[in-house]
This record gives C-alpha cells, structure tokens and sequence, in this order.
C-alpha cells in the first residue's frame, strides 16, 4: 500500500477520535440530554477500527501488555495535566482498538476504560462518559473499577438532575447473580427518593431514604433530606431528631459518617435548618442557639446572622436584635440580604419607640434603594442590559468557586462602590441558571468548532477519493460531491441569517436608545428584513435539493463511512445554531424572571420603609402629644425629673459647680 493511502487512514483514525471527544463541551456542567447523541459511542469507534484492520492499516500483532502500559501511562499524563480532550483521544485508541481486544480481561484495559469515562466526565460530556463506565459496570460488581464507576454515574445524575435516566442506564448493567454493595444501593435509593421528591411524593422519598445504611456516602444527604421532608409535613419533631443528628456529630468522625466535602455543607444546612424550626415554633431562644452553631467560614454565616436577629425581633429581646442586625450590615453591605436587614434594624428602633433613629435608617435605606429600584426597572425592559448583568454576576461567581473564596459570590465584605455593585450584590444566581449558562457555554464553543470538523471531514473524504484501499467498493463512495456542497449552502444560509438577526437585533436596540434616528432605523430595518426574506427563500430551494436520502445508499466500506459521518458533521453543524438559539431565549428567559423577581422584592421592600418612616412619624407625633398631656396634668417624663430636680437647687444668682469641662481629680479619689 502507498504511503499517501496509508496516512490518509491514519487521518480517518485520529479525526474519528478527536470528534468523540470535541462535543464534550456541548453541555459542560449542564444538561447531558443530547451530549450521549453528540459524542459518537464507542462501538461506532471499534467499527471504524475494524475497517482499518480491514484496509490492513493497523497491525493488531502490535498489541502487546508493554505497549498498552507504555500508551496508558501516556494518556494518565494527559489527565493529570488537565489536558482532559487530549487524554479522551488517547484512551479511545487504547479501548476501542482490535490491538488490545484481546487485553481486555487486564487491569490495565480495565482502568484505561475508567479513565477515559473520567477524562470525558472532566470535559463535560456526561453521555458519553456514562457511555465508557457502562462498559465498566457491565464486567460486574467484583470487576476493580466498579465501584468508582458507580459513583461517577451517581454524581452525573445528581448533577444533571435526572435521576430516572441514569438509574436506568445503571440498572441494565446489573448481572443476575450479583449482590449490589451496600454503598451502591443506597446510591440508588437516593436517587429514586429524589426523584419521588420532585415528583411531590414525600411518603416515597421517605421510604427510600429510610433504607440507606451509614456506609453509604449520601447517608447525611439522605438524613438531611428526610429532614427537609418531615418539615414539609409539618412533623417539626422528626424533622429536629434528623437534622441534630446531623449536626451533632463530631466533623471528623468518619465513623458515624462518611465525610466528604458535601458532609460540611450538609452539616451547615442542617444546623440552619434546626434555626428555622424551632423559629417556626416560636423557640427563639432555641433558634438564636441553632444560628450560632454555623461556624465563621461558612457560607451560610450571613443568612444565619440574619435570621437570628429576627428570632430575637420576635421574642422583643430589642437589644440583641440590634446588634446582630449592627454586625450584619458591617459584615456583609453587599449580600443581598442587605435591604432586608436595614429594614428589620429599623423594626427594631421602632418597637423600642426611638422613632428618630427609625426614621433615620428608613430615610437612609430609601435613598440607597429607590435608585436602585428605578435601575432594575429600566433593566428588566431591556434584554440585552439583562444579559450584560446577569454575565457580571456569572463572571463573580465563577471566579468565587475558581479561588475558593465563596465570600465572593454573594457576600463581599467590601461596601459596594456603585450602583451596579449593589445591584449585583442583591442578584442570586440560583442552579437552574448556571447549568444552562454552561450548556450554552458549551454549545457555543461546539458551534464554533464544528464548521472546522466538518472541513477536515471533506478533506479526509476528498483525499479518500483520489487513493484505493483494499476492502473499499469501487466508484463512488455515498452521497455525490453535489450533495455535500448543497449541504455547505444550507450551512453558509443559516450563518448569513443568524449575522443578519444579530445586525437587526442591534439596530432595533439602537432605535430604543435614541442612538440611531427613527428615518435611518426604518429604511435599515426595511432592508434587512428583505435580505432576511431572500435567505429564508433560498433555504426553502436548498432544502429541496437536500442529500439526506442518499445516506443509507453509502457503502459499508471505509469512504462510504466517511461519506455518511461528512453528512452528519454538516447537519450536526446546522443543528449546533439551532440548539444554540433555543438555548440562549432558554437563559435569556430565565434571567429575565430572575430580574423580575429581584425587582419585585427590592420594590416591596422600599414600599415597606416608606410605610415604615410614616410609622415612626406618627409615633414621634404620638409621643409628643403624650409629653403635652403629661406636662398640662404637672406629670413629667422620667428622664426629665433628675433634671429638673437638681436645676430646681440652683438659685438665680448660681451657677452649678464645678464649671463645666473643668474639675479637680482629688475630689474623685476614693469617692466609693
């Protein structure tokens, strides 16, 4: 064979393999709906294999335990690097290989496929890293890597959220005569409760937490959510008897639990959580002690603060109140707490009848909100300051789980220097957010490469055409030239539409803003809609002359396969941007609430300060009124009596002694 034919398979090999493993970012930390359909399985892999063993372009007598060790250790390098794509290609080669098919019963096989599940695990690719510890849990509960596949799969369902899927994925490895360990069984009965959970079956989910043993890793969530559960029930006992059991329990022993990094977080949610309880059944003293538990590093250390100036506001221990409310607006200006806690410090001096410094904190908290409060307004109608805001407070807290310093996400202690500050200081990215955003971070960045891998797909097809490998049919390979260019054309529209809506979408955003004249704004719109009119036209005519149809008349040999992946390359090129429009109205969407809903809680707590400055006017007013009755009846107020009693021993022609700002400290000496 010449060497020209010989490097052009090795090309199919390695862009094979290197597709595998490009999807993963489609749905990093997101969503795994799609990424499975997105990363080619790894039988699709063995069988591109097969046809290069076939074409005598890979010599299975190659394989050998040396170079399976030697190719190994080479990929483990890669993980430990981070260089997570790079290893997934690397690891495909040694798993879906005919040169170590028969290695396959080695422990070093065994652990290059737990790898590779591992490397595309770290990408993102949670479908097709499922797909590599499939093959794990199919060798059986005694096979070495079971159990860390297990749990892999575990943490993908809990991550993605969907529990069903993967229990399901997990249950058809099972063999009939295998005994799942107990750590994997309770894995699973986490995941059916918290799929009855979501489901609003509380009595189910209970039922399954019950039965998780203390060996299992997610006993303290199960503890925990049984908790959450009886709560929910009203049964507050049962509730406290879970969540003590949680907090009671000494960090580092490993003995009642296994502890981990969710244990500490757990523990923290527990000890709130007894707050709130006993809060709810008007144990203030009982919730004001739970509160105080959470220890200074935690996250949860400002909702606590809160909460427990609140249990003290309840019992009228007015003092505590207003100091823990004092600590909270030092400690933390920028949670976003910050407006309810001025307004409880404001509860405060009102219940204590200092109307003057309740009013002086209501005016104070009126003036640092209302701007406030007119800038989300004017945001919530404008989807693209939207969008910028909510990439702010992406970018805050992404950079807080980089460093570790979780103050950053929501509870700088730093004063916030501008508006746009406080506003990001009152935003709270809930989980729903971040797993699109990643899903579209993902999508983009898969969008972005996928026109390069379908070029290197024609390229690879173009130059299978001009060689001959044994075991390939003659003539033409799958879809005609005419085909792939028709299907080019359909990409190249779709790309002219998607730049012509972006160049429409900014000129519309420049009419609103005055930045562009409404004359101007009226003819570009005119043109770019018919511009936009004439590519819809020619995308009806391309999808007329679509190749599709010619896909199942490729040939089984190597060009033919080829030929069939070039035509899913290009439509999984044209199915990128759609995704990644649905995707991007999906977070616009859901920013949009979220602001709604900030908006909306910042806007009642001003109208409550307003109605609370009038409070404390009426009562400034109220207490004056009282003083003049007091005064016309010859009563006078407490704190005026000592006053006036020592004025009362002064004559006219007197003055009080020693003058004022000046004294002798011998007159003081011993005076006890």
């Amino acid at each position: 064979m010449r060497p020209s034919s010989r490097r052009a398979w090795r090309a199919t090999l390695l862009l094979c393999i290197a597709t595998a493993a490009l999807p993963a970012g489609v749905h990093a930390q997101g969503s795994s709906e799609g990424t499975a359909a997105a990363a080619p399985a790894l039988d699709t892999l063995e069988n591109y294999f097969a046809k290069l063993e076939t074409a005598k372009l890979i010599d299975v007598q190659t394989g050998s335990i040396d170079s399976l060790r030697k190719e190994l250790a080479s990929a483990e390098v890669l993980l430990g690097e981070g260089a997570f794509v790079e290893a997934a290609v690397a690891l495909y080669s040694i798993v879906a290989s005919p040169r170590f098919t028969a290695l396959s019963d080695f422990i070093e096989f065994q652990n290059a496929e737990y790898d590779l599940g591992v490397a595309l695990f770290r990408t993102g690719a949670y479908g097709a890293s499922v797909d590599a510890f499939t093959r794990v849990l199919k060798r059986g509960t005694a096979a070495t890597y079971w159990g860390p596949s297990h749990r892999r799969v575990v943490d993908i369902a809990i991550e993605t959220r969907d529990h069903d899927r993967y229990l399901a994925i997990v249950a058809k490895t099972d063999k009939k005569d295998d005994a799942l360990p107990p750590s994997a069984a309770g894995e699973r009965a986490y995941l059916r409760a918290r799929s009855l959970y979501e489901r609003q079956d509380f009595a189910g989910a209970d039922a399954e937490l019950a039965g998780i043993s203390r060996k299992s890793r997610l006993y303290s969530s199960a503890l925990y959510l049984r908790g959450v559960i009886a709560a929910r029930n009203g049964k507050y006992r049962r509730a406290a008897d879970a969540m003590c059991e949680i907090a009671a329990a000494p960090g580092n022993d490993r003995f009642a639990f296994v502890v981990d990094d969710r244990y500490f977080t757990i523990k923290d949610l527990a000890r709130l959580g007894l707050g709130r309880i006993a809060h709810e059944q008007g144990k203030y003293d009982d919730a004001y002690y739970h509160y105080f538990q959470i220890p200074d590093d935690s996250t949860y250390l400002s909702e606590a603060l809160f909460e427990a100036a609140w249990s003290m506001y309840q019992k009228r221990e007015l003092a505590t109140a207003r100091d823990l409310t004092a600590e909270f607006l030092a400690s933390f200006p920028n949670s976003p707490l910050w407006p309810e806690a001025t307004l409880l410090a404001g509860y405060v001096e009102l219940a204590d009848c200092k109307f003057d410094d309740s009013q002086k904190l209501y005016d104070a908290l009126v003036a640092k909100l209302e701007p406030v409060v007119a800038e989300l307004d004017a945001i919530r109608k404008d989807p693209s300051r939207t969008q910028s805001l909510f990439a702010q407070a992406l970018g805050k807290w992404r950079a807080a789980r980089k460093t570790g310093d979780t103050q950053l996400i929501g509870d700088a202690k730093a004063a916030p220097l501008d508006r746009n500050a406080q506003m990001l200081g009152l935003l709270r990215v809930d989980p729903v957010f971040l797993r699109l955003s990643d899903a579209v971070m993902g999508t983009n960045r898969a969008a972005g490469e996928a026109p390069g891998v379908t070029l290197a797909w024609a390229q690879l097809r173009r130059k299978l055409a001009t060689v001959q490998v044994a075991g390939a049919a003659e003539g033409p390979a799958g879809a005609s030239s005419n085909d792939t260019d028709t299907d080019a054309v359909r990409n190249d529209l779709q790309a002219l539409a998607e730049e012509a809506r972006r160049s429409l979408a900014h000129l519309e955003r420049g009419a609103t803003t005055g930045a562009v004249p409404k004359d101007v704004a009226e003819q570009e719109r005119t043109r770019l809609q018919s511009v936009l009119d004439r590519i819809s036209t020619a995308q009806r005519k391309a999808s007329e002359l679509s190749s599709d149809s010619n896909l199942s008349n490729a040939s089984a040999d190597l060009p033919g396969m080829v030929a069939r992946d070039l035509q899913n390359a290009r439509r999984i090129e044209a199915s990128a941007q759609a995704l990644l429009r649905n995707m991007e109205g999906a977070v616009r969407a859901r920013a949009l609430q979220s602001i709604e809903r900030v908006y909306n809680d910042t806007r009642r707590v001003l109208d409550k300060a307003k109605l609370g400055k009038i409070d404390a006017v009426i009562g400034q007013k109220r207490k004056l009124d009282i003083e003049v009755q007091d005064l016309a009846a010859g009563r006078f107020p407490a704190e005026l009596i000592g006053r006036m009693w020592n004025q009362g021993l002064i004559g006219d022609d007197e003055e009080v002694w020693p003058i004022e700002a000046d004294f002798w400290a011998d007159e003081y000496e011993g005076w006890r």
